[in-house]
């Protein structure tokens, strides 16, 4: 478990996790479904209904795939779920499409689980049809960061040739979406009403809303800088068995880098990073005891780049709590850009 989010595994080469978050929302569905449907009932309808949560985001990336988008990982949490995808769709018809493509899931679950549901009399069937088709329709709200904020994004890019200034004008569609559901979910709640979940996702769209539209002034700022740009190319590497005393003894090695390159395991491959900072952290009377595997960051918790990569098509991928993007040339580890320098950069950019 990482970030209180537990692996559930790898389908279609994709890892999903699920966040603690999920359990609060299966357990409030569970409880008033089972008061409606019978105990059985119920936690048939909330298993039907995150597997066609997690079916609406393997539509996102698996058409996104196609397009030669990869997919990180899918990540379930209370409000939904999340494709996070490596980089940021190439053209206009590739970022409409793979928007598109959840909700068109969430469609034909719905149709065909309300229309079965008819058929044979199934109410849980019923439910979970009627579940996706509202899932659908509220997630093609013309408002980022919902889906339809997405095809609404694509449809203004490929209008005005400019992706940032689409960026900015779906936001802006997105804050008063979000802004809007906020105030009715609280009117609701002034008049004894349940609106409380509704005034949560109106406030979490907004917030969201206003991080794109201020991402899309940064990467417009950075656009046509590359990775290479702001990358120290060559990283010290150092086996298992070294200790954080002897590598701050030998801290010349980490040059502007700042860090080391670790082979956890013997056995010739690099498994990950350690940061200067990180051993500096480590107690003094303690260095000679922690090796640096202990402190090591996967390289799977970095933000993984070519050196000709845009620099703004990385920074949506970066780890907030380890900065660092590391940087790959044929699968070989080729540099990284330390956190120093890509701060330096990102207040540059900010400031003007």
């Amino acid at each position: 478990m990482t970030n209180g989010s537990l692996g559930l595994g790898r389908y279609f080469g994709i890892p999903v996790r699920a966040h603690w978050s999920m359990a609060l929302v299966a357990a409030f569905f569970g409880v008033n479904l089972a008061g409606q449907l019978g105990t059985t009932a119920g936690i048939l309808a909330v298993a039907a209904f995150l597997l066609s949560i997690l079916a609406h985001e393997f539509g996102h990336a698996l058409v996104a795939r196609r397009y030669g988008v990869q997919t990180e990982s899918i990540d379930l949490w209370a409000l939904g779920g999340v494709a996070r995808l490596d980089r940021e769709p190439p053209t206009p018809r590739a970022d409409g499409f793979i928007a598109v493509a959840g909700p068109l899931v969430s469609l034909v679950i719905g149709v065909a689980a309300l229309g079965g549901g008819i058929l044979v009399e199934s109410r849980v069937m019923a439910w979970v049809g009627a579940v996706n088709l509202l899932l659908a329709v509220f997630n093609m709200l013309p408002g980022a960061p919902l889906d339809g904020g997405r095809v609404l994004r694509a449809a203004r890019w490929a209008r005005t040739g400019n992706k940032y200034r689409a960026m900015r004008e779906a936001g802006n569609v997105g804050r008063v979406l979000g802004w809007s559901m906020g105030i009715a979910g609280v009117a609701l709640m002034f008049n004894g009403q349940g609106g409380i979940f509704i005034a949560l996702t109106g406030v979490f769209i907004a917030a969201n809303a206003k991080a794109e539209i201020a991402g899309s002034y940064l990467f417009e700022r950075l656009d046509g800088v590359k990775v290479r740009d702001l990358t120290w190319f060559g990283v010290a590497h150092a086996g298992s068995d070294m200790d954080a005393d002897s590598m701050i003894w030998q801290r010349s090695r980490l040059g502007g880098a700042g860090m080391v390159a670790v082979d956890a395991n013997d056995d010739g491959q690099l498994d990950g990073l350690v940061l200067e900072e990180q051993l500096w952290a480590v107690p003094a009377e303690q260095r000679a005891l922690i090796m640096l595997n202990s402190l090591m960051v996967p390289f799977s918790q970095t933000a993984q780049a070519g050196p000709d990569d845009d620099l703004s098509s990385v920074l949506p991928r970066l780890n907030p709590l380890r900065p660092v993007v590391t940087v790959w040339n044929d699968g070989k580890l080729a540099g990284v850009i330390p956190p120093k320098i890509l701060q330096q950069r990102l207040n540059a950019a900010q400031a003007g």
